[in-house]
């Protein structure tokens, strides 16, 4: 029987981490990679809540003694083709991921993150709802396609602008990824914004980035600094070569509220950025499936504290 199920994608080097830290500790695991899904006999049946996975003779056998699921890839086969897809491909990117998400008939066990929670976290008003709640500072916001509404009264004319939600476009051989942007409300005050929604916030400078990432009851905290200073505006914008992630000390309070903010979403892991201004630690937002290889050393041993989770 396996005790782990494992959800990723064959190119998630760091849930490569997870495993070997699994096979360490000599847990039963199994790892499904979306892109190789077809390639398998599966047979899940809901009523009982069991699931058998057949590759070449051998056959895995997942029932209600699961232990944890650990669920990286949520946003299945999300990108944008280059080429058109076939009936068949269109078909594919379209049950895979609804079949995956069936795996939550294992309610018994210990999902990071569960599908529904991650889902309902993803949202940027209820996340910024709920971290008002816990006590968090969160920058003025509005979000509109109104461009008459009173954000140079409200907020101010030089504004940060987000989408509501992940923004990934391809336009021929280009893809496209929206940014944060510092804009003058007063330049994009006009009847194109009716088309989408965007998210307004009042603009954090001077300031430093913190990112936070939460795994139950553990916290690691980095600052995100180029060239040794702060950053104005996304620092994903900044070349990585730029880049540094010093640990940084945050106020217990904090941290605690971090970690709150996880628990109350109904997650066990999440990717909290914040904002320091002066005496300010202002959320800004938290990504339930961020990426956390790059933070991972002896340091912060993100990959170890994972596999130790999973065997819970």
């Amino acid at each position: 029987m396996v005790d782990v199920l494992i959800l990723a994608s064959i190119h998630d080097f760091p849930t490569d981490r997870v495993c070997v830290g699994l096979e360490k500790a000599g847990a039963s695991y199994l790892r499904l990679n979306s892109e190789s899904l077809s390639a398998a006999r599966l047979r899940l049946n809901p009523q009982e809540a069991r699931l058998e996975i057949g590759l070449g003779d051998h056959t895995w056998v997942v029932d209600s003694s699961l232990k944890s699921v650990w669920w990286r890839q949520p946003t299945f086969l999300r990108n944008t083709p280059h080429e058109p897809l076939s009936l068949e491909e269109q078909l594919s990117r379209s049950q895979w991921p609804a079949f995956l998400r069936g795996l939550m008939v294992f309610d018994d066990a210990r999902w990071i993150n569960h599908p529904a929670m991650t889902y309902r976290a993803e949202s940027k008003p209820w996340q910024l709802h709920i971290a008002a709640k816990l006590g968090f500072d969160i920058p003025k916001t509005i979000i509109t396609n109104d461009p008459v509404a009173p954000i140079e009264e409200t907020i101010g004319n030089r504004v940060a602008v987000k989408s509501v939600d992940t923004v990934l476009l391809r336009e021929g051989d280009h893809q496209f990824f929206a940014y944060t942007q510092l804009l003058d409300w007063s330049d994009i005050a006009t009847s194109d914004l009716c088309a989408a929604p965007v998210v307004i916030q009042e603009v954090i400078s001077p300031k430093l980035d913190l990112r936070v990432t939460v795994l139950g009851e553990q916290a690691w905290t980095v600052a995100v600094t180029a060239d040794g200073g702060a950053i104005e505006g996304d620092w994903r914008l900044k070349k990585k070569g730029q880049l540094a992630y010093p640990t940084f000390e945050l106020p217990l309070d904090v941290e605690q509220r971090c970690i709150a903010l996880v628990r109350t979403l109904g997650l066990v892991y999440g990717s909290i950025d914040l904002a320091v201004s002066e005496d300010r630690f202002i959320f800004i937002e938290i990504n339930p499936t961020g990426e956390w290889g790059w933070l991972d050393n002896p340091e912060r041993p993100l990959a170890t504290a994972i596999a130790a989770a999973l065997q819970k």
